[in-house]
């Protein structure tokens, strides 16, 4: 077997059950969903996150990033015709986005999280489409967040906090990598067989 196709068999992602996850009692439905699917956990912890982590995770010191954060919120408003200074007190992108980037800290450090590295045929894709879309009102059913999570970008904003949507995943296979690497040790990294894997995805016959 190429080395290629070895990689794209033996993938791995970066996800996080955020805090509303483990405190709705979800963690053990949202793993079963990525087991049956046929990926592989290789590694997982409970931990509860600090504010230094957090700020490592996301890139809260990029400016356009946070401006974009600005620009998602603005847009939410003006697409349900509301005045952002009215709610928010403001119209400045920048602005918003930097109480957005905070209510992101306030939000993930405030309960256990669950981090985990999946392995499987292209693992990244896979499990972004088991997640669902990041605004849980626009997320499909059968997806983890169309399925447990009802949560509104304006109304999170309004009331000065992230968006509950129960799971991260990342978003391509270099951030995966470089989330894989905060999170966890090479000595956390589990390597085992799962039973059915010849069935899934190789030749058996």
């Amino acid at each position: 077997m190429s080395d290629i196709i070895t990689k794209i068999k033996k993938q791995r992602t970066f996800a996080m059950i955020k805090p509303d996850g483990v405190m709705r009692g979800l963690t053990g439905e949202i793993l079963r969903r990525i087991e049956v699917s046929g990926l592989k956990i290789v590694a997982l912890k409970m931990i509860r996150a600090t504010k230094e982590q957090i700020i490592a995770h996301y890139p809260m010191s990029d400016q356009a990033w946070v401006d974009r954060l600005g620009e998602k919120g603005l847009s939410t408003f003006e697409g349900l015709k509301l005045d952002p200074k009215q709610y928010l007190g403001t119209d400045d992108k920048t602005e918003i986005g930097r109480s957005v980037a905070q209510s992101l800290i306030d939000y993930m450090t405030s309960g256990p999280v669950v981090p985990m590295i999946i392995e499987g045929i292209q693992a990244v894709d896979m499990v972004r489409k088991l997640a669902g879309h990041t605004l849980p009102y626009k997320a499909e059913m059968g997806t983890i967040r169309g399925d447990f999570s009802v949560d509104s970008p304006a109304v999170a904003n309004v009331e000065r906090r992230a968006i509950h949507n129960l799971f991260h995943a990342s978003e391509t296979l270099e951030e995966a990598e470089r989330e894989i690497t905060l999170w966890f040790t090479p000595e956390e990294i589990m390597h085992y067989s799962r039973a059915g894997d010849d069935i899934m995805y190789s030749k058996t016959y």
